[in-house]
């Protein structure tokens, strides 16, 4: 019997992926690929400086060799904010020419969260596939319901269905009958139920193209994971071991239209292929960290590759012929000569390991006795010398049997990242 879940794969470009999932997607579940271009005028989901550059020619041949390879390209413009670029009269009409651009480099698939935008696709292709991207935020199933309406056909849901059986059970079987479809982010890795996300989401929206910028939302999110391991497990990933658990919802909703988002894009080969094997044989032996979206410098994309070649083939030459080169800090100029190699430290992050095998069991209490939406998380949210009647602290008790470190390297890397930290609140990095 085929599974029912399906996989969406985030591509850095590089055509060696295709043979990596060819060798390990023996069921076939991996349906597409999604990504996007940095030149391409449009706002994303990640800082633009980090994307791989490709002319539209190059981008048209990759989208080929994906038809080639039996998988659809699904185009991101999908930030959380566009700047009402959409209604600009010169950034507006680049805008809907390059979607008119890449539909003739043969796109049907677009991520889009730009309401204006996404009436004017429909309108204007009747070909074409739209999915809604998570920083739409849909929590309930009133809020899928207004958007399908709207006349999106996926919507990425919300991180809190990833432990809600309940809710996402519902949301399944209302929509098996249809061909509207669903997905979840597997092994995303935000805080649960963060604060900050619709500011982190606007950041990244506002990234410039040539410049990285400093990621304050990035290294408090990470500050507050390694200050407190327990934020890790209420963190809402899925494990690969646990994929069966959807896999059986999808069979007892009868929802054929289900699948699991796999990030990152902006990783390097190595990860991205790492999450592959993980995710279609359902099983990885070694630290959860490796293959969740757990920043750390090493598995991204521009320093993997920096001034190595991408997917094979040449990468876009910059104007002097030179290779690529990690992207200058905005603001750099203005800055106190120490404060940049402390930030690129908190980059760096502390070894911790996430034993996943010990992980076995651990979403039992979800799909039995979600309390989740009822009570606080005790020692990840309350403070000392506060009681709470609904506290809950069963992810801090798997805490203490799975999650391993060295007290020193964490301590060093806390006292670095809180004095960044303090320093990008009160402009203290600037002479």
């Amino acid at each position: 019997m085929s599974k029912l879940v399906k996989y969406d794969v985030g591509t850095n470009f590089d055509y060696k992926l295709f043979d990596i999932i060819k060798e390990n997607d023996k069921d076939h579940r991996i349906k597409n690929v999604y990504g996007k271009l940095k030149n391409d005028g449009l706002q994303g989901g990640r800082s633009t400086s980090i994307i791989p550059e490709l002319t539209m020619d190059q981008f048209a041949d990759y989208v080929k060799a994906c038809k080639e390879n039996d998988l659809t390209f699904n185009y991101l413009i999908n930030p959380l904010c566009m700047d009402q670029n959409e209604l600009d009269p010169d950034k507006g009409k680049a805008m809907r020419d390059f979607i008119h651009n890449a539909y003739d480099a043969g796109v049907r698939y677009f991520t889009i969260n730009s309401p204006t935008l996404i009436k004017y696709v429909k309108n204007e292709f009747k070909d074409v596939f739209i999915t809604l991207g998570l920083y739409a935020y849909p929590v309930t199933i009133q809020q899928v319901e207004y958007w399908r309406n709207w006349g999106v056909d996926e919507i990425t849901l919300d991180h809190s269905f990833n432990r809600n059986f309940d809710l996402l059970r519902k949301t399944l079987k209302f929509y098996k009958d249809s061909d509207f479809s669903l997905r979840l982010i597997a092994n995303n890795f935000c805080l649960k139920e963060c604060i900050f996300r619709l500011n982190h989401g606007s950041f990244c929206s506002h990234s410039e193209r040539e410049k990285l910028s400093m990621d304050f939302n990035l290294i408090n999110c990470t500050y507050r994971k390694v200050s407190n391991p327990k934020a890790m497990l209420t963190s809402e990933w899925i494990r690969p071991e646990d994929i069966h658990y959807y896999e059986e919802l999808a069979e007892e909703t009868g929802n054929k239209n289900f699948s699991l988002k796999l990030v990152d894009r902006t990783r390097s080969t190595e990860f991205i292929g790492n999450v592959i094997k993980a995710y279609t044989s359902e099983s990885y032996d070694g630290n959860l960290l490796d293959i969740i979206n757990w920043p750390n410098t090493k598995s991204m994309l521009f320093v993997s590759k920096m001034g190595g070649e991408l997917a094979g083939k040449p990468p876009v030459p910059s104007a002097n012929g030179a290779p690529p080169q990690l992207p200058p800090t905005r603001f750099a100029e203005r800055m106190d000569k120490s404060f940049l190699p402390k930030y690129g430290r908190t980059m760096n992050f502390p070894n911790i390991y996430i034993d996943n095998k010990k992980l076995d069991g651990f979403i039992d209490h979800f799909i039995n006795h979600n309390n989740c939406a009822n009570s606080l998380c005790a020692g990840t949210i309350i403070e000392d010398g506060r009681e709470c009647s609904y506290a809950c602290d069963y992810c801090g008790k798997w805490a203490e049997k799975v999650i391993s470190y060295n007290k020193e390297e964490v301590d060093n890397w806390l006292s670095v990242a809180s004095e960044v930290l303090s320093a990008l609140q009160c402009g203290g990095m600037y002479k």
